[in-house]
């Protein structure tokens, strides 16, 4: 409850702000000066790291059945062998860095948790290809396996337990994880001598088939060309962003139809389009929203926030947290 006062307060303060550019140079008026954004954001990041303290983190990943392959035109289902843990909605990534290497958006799962529905196919301009492949979820980033002398252009950064750095790769525009719950309502949370896990969802309760994920959702655009700043550092203003919010879903898989949706910050989250996760301060790293390492349960949220500066120009700041979540992580 008080994550969601706290929300709803976020959202009338968020309300039409983001109408972006106005003539020339200058930012319009009506987009928050960046100073009211970063405290905004750094009020979600605590709100998050209290969510979070006894969560266990979850890597959506699956497989096409054998001999199944999705042709390049289909648009109405993809089969998996389980989607368990994946979002009700959101975006798969197949043949990941491969030259095939589609994105494909989803707008609902079948009951029987084998069927991804309704796709919409070549999303963050990827091309419709055929495939007989592993799926994962779009928003997932995770540590590569050669951590030394490794692409540098396609890799974001964390830090492990001893301070030196664990190169990633992937999106990371979104993170899916479960929490301690007491479905029977008698304040224990344990089932032998494991914590039940699952998810608290609107008009369903506390449930252990419960999921969450954070993910950013675009809602408005920004186009450097129109205000002549380069936003990324690469030289040039022709890059174009979308501009979003970090927001929490809740479901639970036997009701995959019952899905609760929260705001939870600013609406002022900066991703380069076609290229979510991509850097975006110009030291050669991704940027990803959301790097979790399962090995030390360490998750560390960073966030690049679009603002206006006392002058009215875009101005970038970015605010992040690391977040020790307790519990092994599940799938």
């Amino acid at each position: 409850m008080e994550l969601m006062i706290s929300v709803t307060l976020f959202t009338v303060v968020l309300l039409a702000s983001m109408t972006l550019v106005d003539s020339g140079r200058r930012f319009s008026r009506a987009t928050m000066q960046i100073t009211s954004v970063e405290d905004l954001a750094q009020q979600m990041l605590f709100k998050m790291e209290k969510e979070l303290a006894n969560a266990a983190g979850v890597e959506p990943k699956t497989s096409q059945p054998s001999g199944s392959v999705l042709d390049a035109t289909e648009t109405a289902q993809l089969e998996s062998s389980d989607n368990v843990g994946f979002p009700p909605r959101g975006m798969l990534l197949i043949d990941r860095g491969e030259d095939t290497e589609e994105r494909i958006s989803y707008a609902s799962l079948s009951a029987d948790h084998r069927f991804f529905l309704d796709l919409t196919r070549g999303e963050s301009c990827t091309q419709p290809v055929s495939h007989d492949a592993d799926l994962y979820w779009a928003g997932l980033a995770e540590p590569i396996e050669v951590q030394e002398d490794p692409p540098v252009a396609e890799s974001g950064r964390a830090l492990a337990e001893d301070g030196s750095e664990i190169l990633f790769s992937g999106d990371g525009f979104g993170f899916t994880y479960r929490v301690p719950v007491d479905p029977a309502g008698e304040n224990n949370f344990i089932d032998g001598n494991q914590l039940r896990l699952g998810a608290d969802v609107l008009g369903i309760g506390p449930t252990e088939n419960g999921w969450n994920a954070l993910v950013f959702v675009p809602k408005n655009t920004y186009d450097e060309s129109e205000t002549d700043d380069d936003l990324n550092r690469d030289g040039d203003t022709d890059d174009v962003y979308d501009i979003g919010q970090i927001r929490r879903l809740s479901w639970a898989h036997d009701q995959p139809a019952q899905v609760e949706e929260i705001g939870m910050g600013p609406s002022n989250v900066l991703q380069e389009r076609c290229n979510w996760g991509g850097d975006l301060d110009g030291d050669k790293f991704d940027d990803p929203i959301f790097l979790w390492n399962r090995d030390t349960n360490l998750l560390e949220v960073r966030l690049f926030l679009l603002g206006r500066s006392n002058e009215d120009m875009p101005i970038v700041r970015s605010v992040q947290s690391v977040m020790f979540l307790r519990n092994e992580p599940e799938l």
